[in-house]
């Protein structure tokens, strides 16, 4: 016998959060399945609208994070600025290396089109040919002139 008593008699707070820890556990599932192991399992459960508490409980208990600061670090999500920012930090230490839309695409983590966009737009960036384009320095680019 439960400690309610009866099934109906169970809190509905605590009906709930016993179905989101079984969610949970199947995200987990799909985490482990589909996933490579450089990701963060508590953003994959996020991105999945785990509830905070739940996901922390989860992360602790079956993914070996033992830290509630490690839990917080995969919770932070990652802001555009912030991505575009190591994009171009990344692209500074690559001057005058030559990368496909696809590689550059890969590297900064937005989809086809948004990159595509950003490179036309961006002084960093020349086109060589379709497809192709060449990391410039701006610096060497004025001295030159």
């Amino acid at each position: 016998m439960s400690i309610y008593g009866h099934k109906y008699k169970v809190p509905n707070e605590v009906a709930s959060d016993i179905g989101e820890k079984i969610r949970a556990l199947y995200v987990i599932q799909l985490f482990r399945k589909n996933s490579d192991s450089s990701k963060n399992p508590v953003s994959f459960l996020s991105s999945y609208s785990v509830l905070p508490h739940v996901a922390e409980w989860v992360a602790q208990e079956y993914c070996g994070i033992k830290s509630v600061e490690e839990v917080k670090q995969g919770l932070k999500v990652e802001k555009r600025a912030d991505k575009w920012g190591a994009f171009l930090k990344w692209a500074n230490q690559h001057h005058f290396e030559q990368f496909t839309t696809e590689q550059l695409q890969e590297q900064c983590g937005f989809s086809y089109q948004t990159t595509l966009k950003y490179l036309q737009e961006s002084p960093v960036f020349r086109k060589l040919k379709k497809g192709l384009w060449e990391v410039r320095d701006a610096k060497s680019d004025r001295e030159a002139k």
